[in-house]
């Protein structure tokens, strides 16, 4: 019997309804932003089956245009998700697109914009209403798979002199890797298109709401399709990879807009190329946790990984750190149907390589003040992750 997928989508604006601190950059010292270049967005994938003796399986990808989620909103919301729909804490994945430049969620970022309670409340609420709409909206689809490249990313880990800086390093590891995946209806609808890559959206410092270049792009592919086409972006690997910047622009939000439009045009190459049909496979969320070790300190961080297949093909591993390029690319190196997620259900900080804290630098060091860790992991957290990835992707669904 051939499996049938059904996907329901929602979008819901989640721009801050008054002015509050944004997170991502400690030189607005926490400021209440000034202005709204761009809105913010939930954007919801609802994946669902029915099985020969006619149980039903359901998912939920929720891609929002945050820094990061924390982990106590995050168990929160993935509690009353599955009070209400039924659907298992461990087929839930929140993520965020990582924009530097929208509202600050959590508690235990320090100089990065403290939270505002109210927001909070009304992001919570946003989320439910983005579930309750794309579980209604749900309908029989095929999936398809393009993959290309985008040249829009750069690695940011540069010796100079004999410390490692934060600066573009053209010869530095990268994942130019780009996949689109599109659900489509059996009247030839676009239903919703998740686009993947890894790169850090921090082209603009300026204290004003944004969605960044990945925010920017989606919104221009959902103006090219079919209005009702949801285009979400799911970001990567990124903890040492930035946007490569256009030589010559007037403002933060023109380089916003040159690099937002190059990567939708990346994108559409893709889409108006020719696409791999993927096979649903049955429904499957798998979650495990591991306490990763910190240098010298007798304390453990929660490691969070989520397994979601969806289809032969298209199997989410969801991390809850901010991850380095390298396990992106150690993740893609043992199937090419994973797909890395890193921000998601929660944040514990950079999970760099042991060659990296043994450089220094921001990433593995100088970030363990604004994440509120009490030190530098150990170097045997890389072995660690690798071990727990492996045992998870191995795992059968």
């Amino acid at each position: 019997m051939e499996l049938q997928l059904s996907v329901g989508t929602a979008k819901i604006d989640i721009t801050p309804p008054f002015a509050l601190p944004l997170a991502g950059f400690a030189s607005r010292e926490n400021r209440k932003f000034e202005t709204i270049d761009s809105r913010l967005y939930v954007r919801t994938f609802y994946f669902q089956q029915h099985t020969a003796d006619g149980s039903k399986l359901q998912a939920l990808l929720v891609s929002a245009d945050i820094l990061f989620w924390s982990e106590e909103l995050t168990d929160q919301l993935r509690r009353r998700i599955e009070r209400q729909w039924g659907i298992a804490v461990d087929a839930i994945i929140l993520h965020a697109t990582h924009t530097h430049s929208g509202p600050s969620i959590s508690m235990r970022t320090v100089g990065l914009g403290d939270p505002d309670l109210d927001y909070l409340i009304f992001l919570e609420q946003a989320v439910i209403q983005s579930v309750d709409q794309a579980v209604a909206d749900a309908e029989p689809v095929s999936i398809q798979m393009g993959k290309g490249v985008s040249r829009i990313s750069v690695n940011r880990r540069k010796w100079v002199g004999n410390q490692m800086m934060l600066a573009p390093n053209a010869d530095g590891l990268t994942d130019p890797e780009l996949r689109v995946y599109v659900f489509t209806t059996s009247a030839g609808k676009k239903k919703g298109v998740l686009t993947h890559y890894a790169c850090h959206p921090t082209l603009s410092d300026r204290n004003s709401v944004s969605s960044e270049f990945c925010g920017y792009a989606m919104e221009r592919l959902e103006s090219r399709h079919d209005p009702l086409t949801v285009c979400a972006y799911i970001q990567g690997c990124c903890g040492d990879i930035d946007p490569v910047r256009p030589e010559v622009v007037e403002s933060n939000q023109d380089v916003i807009s040159i690099v937002g439009q190059r990567f939708a045009d990346d994108v559409d190459a893709i889409l108006s190329g020719e696409l791999e049909r993927l096979e649903p496979t049955i429904l499957a969320g798998r979650r495990s946790i591991a306490g990763l070790p910190f240098a010298g300190i007798p304390a453990q961080a929660r490691f969070e990984i989520t397994k979601l297949t969806i289809a032969d093909g298209l199997t989410f591993i969801a991390m809850n750190g901010e991850m380095v390029v390298e396990y992106g690319l150690f993740l893609k190196s043992r199937s090419p149907g994973l797909i890395p997620l890193a921000y998601s259900n929660g944040m514990i900080g950079y999970i760099t390589t042991a060659i990296q804290l043994q450089e220094g630098g921001y990433e593995p060091i100088e970030s363990v003040t604004y994440f509120g860790l009490p030190g530098p992991f150990d170097p045997a957290v890389e072995a660690e992750v690798k071990n727990q990835l492996m045992a998870i992707i191995d795992e059968q669904t």
